[in-house]
């Protein structure tokens, strides 16, 4: 009945009440992409035990007497763990460290049988040879006292290597051109041989080097079709501008052309009236010499 639920516990359930575990606070928009892509785990590593709280949860969920729509079982059944006495609490906790001594024995050999260190990093890939601060680094620390010496060390060794004279160096530097060289040909000669992409098959490096690549093929189409899509709006902007501005020009000279046209009949009728007021002075003149003539 007690069996425990690494099922939920690897698709990301709680492994302590609600209450207790806190919120869950989601990742940030940057890191997604490389979470999704973590390295896979290791089939053979033991799987973490069910917690007391996990092996609750799983008879709380089987009780169908509850009848709690999904998003209310957390919540509820985190009400009633709360709730429980140390005594029933025991049915849970007794059964989880059964599994958690259990468990730890079987990581225990895992890691002494080589297989997590296998897992983390190919055995067979060459080690890459200490700098002389590195160098200076380890000796520092095989002479610490105690682990806060080591922490105090770490701190102050860049300080300490710096105060170093050039002949105190070079004992640290000794051979470390030669042991460089010689890493790169054999690590070259690793790469050569097949064996870091056999390792990295193994391991699940290569499928993520995969979906990597599908990845940024995909970054690149998407962000190929936003480049050509607002290069075609721009386009399509440059195009209305321009249009507007030949409509504005047009509408400029016509403007323009009708002030002219205005103006120049403005003048003409200007003249004419000037005309017709020449031509009855002159009218007039004559009339008034016609009636001086009769006398």
């Amino acid at each position: 009945m007690l069996r425990p639920l690494n099922h939920l516990v690897r698709a990301g359930c709680a492994s302590a009440p609600p209450s207790v575990a806190g919120p869950r606070i989601p990742l940030p928009a940057f890191a997604r992409p490389l979470a999704a892509l973590a390295k896979p785990r290791d089939p053979e590593k033991p799987l973490r035990p069910a917690s007391p709280w996990i092996l609750f949860l799983q008879d709380f969920r089987a009780d169908q007497s509850t009848k709690l729509k999904a998003k209310e079982v957390l919540s509820e059944a985190s009400k009633k763990w709360r709730g429980m006495q140390a005594g029933e609490k025991a049915k849970y906790e007794e059964p989880a460290q059964a599994l958690k001594a259990k468990y730890s024995e079987a990581m225990k050999s895992y890691k002494e049988s080589g297989k997590q260190d296998a897992w983390k990093r190919d055995p067979e890939r060459p080690k890459k040879p200490l700098t002389p601060f590195f160098k200076f680094m380890e000796e520092q620390r095989a002479a610490a006292g105690n682990p806060k010496e080591v922490v105090e060390i770490t701190k102050s060794a860049g300080l300490k290597w710096k105060s170093l004279s050039e002949s105190e160096k070079s004992r640290y530097a000794a051979g470390w051109a030669e042991a460089k060289e010689k890493y790169a040909a054999e690590l070259q000669a690793y790469k050569d041989s097949g064996k870091e992409a056999k390792w990295e098959k193994r391991v699940g490096i290569t499928a993520l080097k995969e979906k990597m690549q599908v990845r940024i093929a995909s970054k690149a189409r998407t962000q190929k079709a936003k480049d050509a899509n607002k290069a075609k709006l721009q386009k399509a902007k440059a195009v209305e501008k321009a249009k507007k501005a030949k409509e504005t020009e047009k509408a400029k000279k016509a403007k323009e052309a009708e002030k002219a046209k205005a103006k120049k009949a403005k003048e003409a009728e200007k003249v004419k009236k000037a005309k017709a007021a020449e031509k009855a002075k002159k009218a007039a003149v004559r009339s008034k010499a016609k009636a001086k003539a009769k006398v």
